[in-house]
């Protein structure tokens, strides 16, 4: 394989639609709740597009022979203020995916690599991502990188 990362590029918009509604077809067969739809998924990518030119970051894409394998969008958030001062601005992983077909591969650590790459560039000490509840292979990978549990987001249905 020979893998190449970079920024999104306005002709990428179909190959990241797609991987986008990949993730939200398998998160939705663990979670139940996500948007299965192909305008969902576009949304999410404008949503990415926009956070990442106002708040800085990048959309990349991973690349096999100029076909799209794998995505992520990297954030700088601003800093929190219950944070300690040495944190200063965190780096937010998100959409991170990789094709089903190319999964194995080493291309979601790629991926991750490349957000501790921009970390770095950016001046960022700190990186986060989340996992939904019940997708141990995604949260076991994040583990074996380095990541640890910092907070557990809990959630209740209310009704109408």
């Amino acid at each position: 394989m020979s893998l190449i990362l970079r920024p999104y590029e306005p002709g990428d918009r179909r190959a990241a639609i797609g991987l986008i509604h990949q993730l939200n077809v398998f998160e939705d067969a663990i979670s139940g709740d996500r948007a299965k739809d192909h305008a969902a998924a576009e949304a999410c990518l404008d949503l990415d597009l926009r956070r990442a030119a106002e708040q800085g970051g990048a959309v990349v894409l991973a690349l096999d022979c100029r076909e799209a394998v794998g995505m992520m969008a990297f954030f700088i958030d601003r800093k929190e203020p219950y944070l300690s001062a040495e944190i200063g601005k965190v780096g937010h992983i998100a959409e991170l995916v990789v094709d089903e077909r190319h999964r194995g591969q080493g291309i979601g650590t790629a991926l991750l690599e490349e957000a501790e790459r921009l970390a770095r560039l950016h001046a960022v000490s700190r990186l986060r991502i989340g996992v939904i509840a019940g997708n141990g292979v995604a949260r076991r990978a994040y583990e074996r990188f380095g990541f640890r549990a910092a907070a557990i987001e809990l959630t209740k249905e209310v009704g109408r």
